[in-house]
C-alpha cells in the first residue's frame, strides 16, 4: 500500500499555470483538489517553507492562500496553520470577477468583511424578477423618501436595535455619505457654523468644506467629544449643526458612554443646537447603547446605511429625522436625484425578510471578532484602540515615527494604511497614529502578513534610531 504523501510538504508546479505566480498557485491548489492530491483536512505548507521551496517570496505566498481562500478552497486559522476545506469554487455558475495582480494589500478603507455576497445576489435577483407585480412597483416614479413598503422594513430593522423610528419620518438615500449630505443641506445653509470632534470621518469634512460651512473640530477624550469644550463652542459661534458618531468613532474607535450622549444632549438642547447621529460603522446589537436618536429624536437626525453590515455596493442608506424637517429634506433630495434607485433598497428588503442578512451579519461577527483578536495580540506592545466588532484600529505610533513618514514606508513593503492628518478638521492639531482596517482584505492571512509587518517595522527597524553612537 502507498503511503498518503503528507500534504505539509505539498509543493506544486507553478510554471504549468498561466498569470502571476500568486494566481498559479491559488489555480494549483484547485487543481490539486478537484486530482484529488488535496483532501479536506489536510495542512498545507507553512508560507516561509512553501516559499523558500518555490524560490519565491512570502508575500507571493500569502496572496496566493488569499485568493485560495476567497474562493472557499481553503482556511486559515490562526495559531494552526492553513487547511483545506475541499469545496471547489463554481465560478461557471458565477461571474466571479478576479482580483487584480496587484499584491497590496489595502488597508485604508472600512469595507465589509469578504463574503459569497455575489451568488446571494444572483439568487436575490431572480426571486425579485419572477414577480412580476413587485418588478412593476420597481419602474414607476417614486416618492422622494422612497416606498413605504421600503421605509416600513427599515423601521422594524431599527426597532430591533431598539431605535424607534417612525416609517413616514425616514428618508432613503444613496448611502450613507449622501444621508449626511442630505441632512447638511437641509439643516444649514452656506456660511453656517458646524462642528464635530477634532477628528472625524474625511468624507464630512470634504461634505462639510463642498457645501461651504464653517467647520470647527473640538477637543476630545477617550469618551469622545467633552461636554464642556461644545459649551463653550456654542457660547461663542452659536452653531447650527453637531456631527458625531457615538457608537463607534471614526476613526478612534471610541464608543461613548451613556452618561457622556446625555451631557452632549442636555447642551444641545440649552442651545437649540441640531445633531447629526452618524450610525453608519458596523456595532453589534449587543454591544449598542442607547442612540442619541432615542434620546432626543426631536433635536438628531440619525444616518445611517446598510454598506458596513450588507454591502457597500447596494448603495443604501437612510435618514431618521424630526417632523419639522421633513419638507426640507423632500426639496433636497428632489433638487438631488428626485429619488435612489429602488431596486437596490428592493434588494436589501428581501435580505432582511429572507434572513440573509442576519446570515451576513454573523458571518462578518465571527470573522472581525477573530481578526480584531488577532490585531491585539500581535500589536499587543504598542497602543491599539478597537472594539471587538470594528472594522479598524487605531494605532498610536511611538516615538520618533512621524505618520506621514509610516504611511509611506509602509506602503514601500506593499501595505496601505491612511495617516491621523486626513481626519483632522481645519487646524486641529493630529496625533502620530494610523487607521488600520483589517475588514478589507481578502483573508485572515493577508491581515495577519500585514500586521507582522507593522509590528516588525515600529518594534525592530526603530533599534537603530535609539542605539547610542560608537566612537
Amino acid at each position: 500500500m502507498n503511503k498518503k504523501k503528507n500534504a505539509s510538504q505539498w509543493l506544486p508546479n507553478l510554471s504549468v499555470h498561466s498569470g502571476s505566480k500568486y494566481m498559479a498557485l491559488a489555480d494549483a491548489i484547485e487543481q490539486a483538489i478537484k486530482g484529488g492530491s488535496l483532501n479536506t483536512g489536510d495542512k498545507l505548507p507553512t508560507h516561509r517553507w512553501l516559499a523558500d521551496s518555490l524560490g519565491v517570496t512570502v508575500g507571493t505566498i500569502t496572496r496566493g492562500y488569499a485568493e485560495a481562500e476567497r474562493r472557499r478552497l481553503i482556511t486559515a486559522r490562526v495559531g494552526s496553520g492553513t487547511f483545506v476545506t475541499g469545496k471547489v469554487w463554481q465560478q461557471a455558475q458565477f461571474n466571479v470577477p478576479q482580483k487584480s495582480e496587484t499584491s497590496l494589500i489595502d488597508m485604508s478603507l472600512t469595507l465589509q468583511a469578504p463574503a459569497p455576497r455575489e451568488a446571494l445576489l444572483a439568487e436575490t435577483l431572480n426571486t425579485i424578477a419572477a414577480n412580476s407585480a413587485r418588478m412593476c412597483s420597481l419602474l414607476d416614479y417614486l416618492p422622494e423618501t422612497g416606498l413605504p413598503r421600503h421605509r416600513s422594513i427599515i423601521s422594524d430593522w431599527l426597532s430591533a436595535l431598539s431605535i424607534q423610528a417612525n416609517p413616514d419620518n425616514i428618508l432613503i438615500t444613496n448611502g450613507g455619505q449622501h444621508a449626511n449630505m442630505m441632512a447638511l443641506q437641509a439643516a444649514t445653509r452656506p456660511g453656517d457654523t458646524i462642528v464635530s470632534e477634532a477628528l472625524t470621518y474625511p468624507g464630512f469634512i470634504n461634505a462639510a468644506r463642498q457645501w461651504q460651512t464653517h467647520h470647527i473640530g473640538l477637543p476630545m477624550d477617550e469618551h469622545g467629544l467633552i461636554p464642556e469644550a461644545l459649551e463653550q463652542c456654542c457660547q461663542q459661534h452659536r452653531p447650527k449643526l453637531l456631527y458625531l458618531m457615538p457608537s463607534l468613532q471614526n476613526p478612534t474607535a471610541v464608543v461613548m458612554p451613556l452618561e457622556r450622549r446625555e451631557k452632549i444632549i442636555a447642551v444641545a438642547r440649552k442651545y437649540n443646537l441640531l445633531i447629526l447621529e452618524d450610525d453608519v460603522q458596523f456595532v453589534t446589537s449587543d454591544k449598542r447603547l442607547t442612540s442619541l436618536y432615542s434620546l432626543a429624536p426631536d433635536l438628531v437626525i440619525y444616518s445611517s446605511s446598510f454598506s458596513k453590515t450588507l454591502s457597500g455596493g447596494l448603495r443604501t442608506g437612510f435618514l431618521c429625522y424630526p417632523s419639522h424637517l421633513k419638507e426640507r429634506l423632500i426639496m433636497t433630495m428632489r433638487s438631488d436625484c428626485w429619488v435612489p434607485p429602488p431596486l437596490m433598497a428592493e434588494v436589501v428588503s428581501e435580505w432582511i425578510e429572507s434572513g440573509i442578512a442576519q446570515q451576513l451579519i454573523q458571518w462578518q461577527t465571527e470573522v472581525i471578532a477573530r481578526r480584531q483578536t488577532l490585531m491585539h495580540q500581535l500589536l499587543k506592545p504598542l497602543k491599539i484602540q478597537g472594539q471587538s466588532y470594528s472594522f479598524h484600529g487605531w494605532l498610536q505610533l511611538p516615538e520618533p515615527w512621524r505618520a506621514e513618514t509610516f504611511v509611506r514606508q509602509l506602503q514601500q513593503k506593499e501595505i496601505k494604511v491612511l495617516q491621523s492628518e486626513l481626519f483632522a478638521v481645519g487646524s486641529s492639531a493630529a496625533p502620530q497614529a494610523v487607521r488600520l482596517c483589517i475588514s478589507s482584505p481578502g483573508s485572515d492571512n493577508e491581515v495577519q502578513f500585514a500586521l507582522e509587518t507593522i509590528r516588525d517595522m515600529l518594534t525592530v527597524e526603530l533599534e537603530p534610531i535609539y542605539r547610542p553612537l560608537v566612537f
